[in-house]
């Protein structure tokens, strides 16, 4: 993995041009010949090439060498970035991939960049250009570059909208609460002020024109642009990001044996691509049903299904009166703050910290606690407003998320927090270790997602019981999850330090 991508730059001032290259050849580097007609120079310095063509076009190569920089921040002196320049001390871009595939998920992903890193950050990204098609290992490539600066202030946010979910429902709404959702996680913790947040602009509606309305209030600096990717640096890595993480799951995908016919490769997933036609063609002469990945609804495969009329789209079933109205205000002003979680019963009117699940009817249902009416649209509502669950170790155990997962999928799209304690305690148990299994295996196709958390400060073996059960708590109270758990003596206590709980059966 080279430590600095490839690099171009258009610069048609010609006597600039050549005061880089005098600027590369006094400080080391080296006149080459040049290979083609269409060049006009060509400078060796260290491990990397510069090449300045004919058409304006100033080339550098990829490089190990950390001095290179110092040549690109040289160029970028004289003639500027492609992106518009830093404004504030925080920098957040939001992106979506994957809309217009035959296959997989859109993928929607927002960053947090701290201005400092920009220039380098900016270096890492070289000529990425997220329209052009590349393998997954390209993007993951760019991703572990930029993951570099995890430990930094950098961090990023990624979430999916499942295929089923394109098929049937209109996805703005979806896309509204869900960048907000985003949103609210990068931003805890900042001042306001600090903040430059730049959208490119789908349509953007009213729910989350309300919350941006509130952080410009704040001070907050709010751009919504079209192609915003081209101009903002921020939405450029959140763009290839989302990219890598789409790459990703098609790799997963072609890569499972249940979906590899006759040598055929499913391709990219874009209807465009000609492999993915002929796969498509393929699986449907088989007379199996449409794997869980293909958005049926899209026109490439109504045409495969010989079905004419346009699908009719409905509102998603995320509704807001379901929550207490003090998480809905706080989520409106950028914070996701799991203690001011509650639901609303529709059928009682109980305020709700907790909901049970049962198999019911075939299917794992939500309902209330006090008068045991199915509690409708909670799965999806919790999904886009606090989309974070915490398992208990009891819950790893018993293997419950898997099963759903394989079935009825109350539990699909939600992120998982391994915490360390679990971890822990489930590490000697054959049951939990196949459960964590299975749990890897959704996460690497995006059905879930699947995060470790890190608690350094815990020393657990010297915790008993009591006061394990208490850091798991407090790791979901830290990090805004729902707790699901089949322990009652758990539930009790957990709700008693304010927080939401998912209670199994």
């Amino acid at each position: 993995m080279k430590s600095l991508s490839s690099k171009t730059w258009i610069i048609s001032e010609k006597e600039k041009a050549e005061k880089i290259k005098n600027w590369l050849i006094q400080n080391g580097g080296e006149e080459r010949s040049v290979n083609s007609q269409s060049e006009i120079w060509r400078v060796k310095f260290s491990d990397a090439t510069l090449t300045y063509y004919s058409s304006g076009k100033l080339y550098c190569t990829d490089s190990d060498d950390p001095t290179v920089e110092d040549i690109h921040q040289f160029i970028y002196s004289l003639v500027g970035s492609q992106f518009v320049a830093p404004t504030r001390d925080f920098l957040i871009g939001l992106d979506t991939t994957g809309k217009g595939e035959v296959f997989g998920y859109t993928v929607i992903v927002g960053i947090l960049m701290p201005k400092e890193f920009y220039n380098e950050i900016e270096a890492h990204i070289g000529n990425a250009y997220t329209k052009v098609k590349h393998e997954f290992e390209y993007w993951d490539d760019i991703f572990k570059k930029l993951d570099f600066y995890k430990d930094k202030g950098f961090n990023y946010v990624i979430q999916n909208i499942q295929p089923w979910q394109i098929d049937i429902y209109n996805i703005n709404k979806i896309l509204n609460i869900t960048y907000n959702q985003i949103l609210n996680l990068l931003i805890a913790n900042l001042e306001k002020h600090k903040l430059r947040i730049v959208f490119d602009d789908y349509g953007i509606g009213p729910h989350l024109n309300r919350s941006l309305d509130s952080l410009s209030k704040a001070g907050a600096e709010i751009v919504k642009t079209t192609k915003a990717d081209n101009t903002y640096l921020e939405v450029k890595v959140a763009s290839i990001i989302a990219k890598r993480e789409q790459q990703r799951v098609i790799k997963a995908i072609s890569e499972d044996p249940e979906f590899q016919l006759s040598g055929l490769s499913i391709g990219s997933g874009n209807a465009g691509d000609s492999k993915t036609i002929e796969w498509l063609k393929a699986w449907k002469r088989t007379g199996r049903e449409w794997p869980w990945f293909v958005k049926r609804s899209f026109k490439t495969i109504r045409e495969i299904d010989g079905i004419s009329e346009e699908p009719q789209k409905l509102i998603p079933p995320i509704e807001e009166s379901l929550l207490s109205k003090e998480f809905r205000e706080k989520f409106k002003n950028g914070e996701i703050n799991i203690t001011s979680l509650s639901l609303v019963c529709p059928e009682c009117g109980a305020i709700l910290k907790m909901i049970r699940l049962i198999p019911k009817n075939n299917k794992t249902t939500p309902i209330c606690i006090d008068c045991e009416n199915e509690l409708l649209d909670v799965p999806s509502t919790l999904q886009y407003y606090c989309n974070r669950i915490l398992p208990d170790s009891n819950t790893i155990i018993r293997g419950f998320i898997s099963k759903d997962l394989e079935g009825v999928r109350f539990f699909e799209n939600f992120t998982f927090l391994l915490h360390p304690v679990v971890r822990y305690e489930t590490d000697l148990n054959r049951g939990a270790k196949a459960e964590t299994e299975k749990l890897g295996k959704f996460a690497a196709i995006g059905r879930i997602r699947l995060e470790e958390i890190q608690c350094p400060e815990i020393e657990i073996k010297e915790l008993d019981n009591t006061q394990r059960d208490d850091a798991i708590l407090e790791g979901a109270k830290k990090y805004n999850a729902i707790l699901i758990t089949a322990d009652k003596n758990m539930a009790g206590v957990a709700q008693a330090k304010g927080l939401f709980v998912i209670k199994i059966g």
